[in-house]
């Protein structure tokens, strides 16, 4: 099976990888991104002529709107395609607290919906992307790659692991802003929330093209 199924759920749409594989059959580009955010392209949610699929979400996206776009959306999308391989880039930017983008996401919700699309595949390769809090992605990487490789994560961060949060800086990031939790715990707490009508209709565009 010579096909590739490329997930994308960094904030910022994956532009460089739908131009590259635009109408290779080979090759099913799926992005979730935050609309109107740089680099303004994948503004139209579902199938685009080349191919890729677009899911652009309004700001503010909670845990419970991104697993149904998961579930609704992005799964079938893969499984349809039955890939030999899938690419996953987890960019920590749609994390809460992030600088530079308004998405507010847990970064179980991210763990969670690596686990989902790697389970359609033989083969995934997982990769990072954006990310602009150095807490929230230390945290979310650091705890992916614990889900990746089968250990158990900690409640509370051990001494020397808080120490080296607590070191940190960030000139996008001021001191006030920075949560007691992102230097003493790896996973967050659930962002749950109501699934708002924007949501829907972008999990509609891209089961019907």
């Amino acid at each position: 099976r010579k096909r590739v199924v490329y997930v994308d759920i960094d904030a910022h749409h994956g532009d460089g990888v739908e131009d590259a594989f635009a109408g290779d059959v080979r090759v099913r580009p799926v992005s979730i991104h935050e609309a109107g955010r740089w680099p303004h392209s994948g503004a139209r949610a579902g199938r685009t002529p080349g191919g890729a699929y677009n899911l652009p979400v309004p700001q503010g996206l909670n845990d419970s709107e991104f697993e149904f776009l998961l579930t609704e959306a992005v799964l079938p999308r893969v499984d349809e395609f039955a890939p030999g391989a899938i690419v996953v880039t987890c960019g920590a930017d749609g994390r809460a607290g992030d600088p530079l983008a308004r998405m507010e996401l847990s970064n179980l919700a991210l763990w969670t919906a690596v686990d989902r699309i790697r389970a359609l595949g033989p083969a995934t390769v997982v990769l990072g992307g954006g990310g602009y809090n150095p807490w929230t992605v230390a945290r979310c990487w650091t705890g992916l790659w614990g889900r990746l490789s089968g250990q158990a994560l900690p409640e509370v961060l051990p001494p020397d692991a808080q120490a080296l949060l607590a070191d940190l800086a960030c000139d996008l990031v001021d001191e006030d802003e920075i949560l007691p939790e992102w230097t003493s715990t790896l996973s967050d707490a659930p962002r749950e929330g109501m699934i708002r009508s924007e949501v829907r209709e972008v999990a509609a565009a891209a089961a019907r093209d």
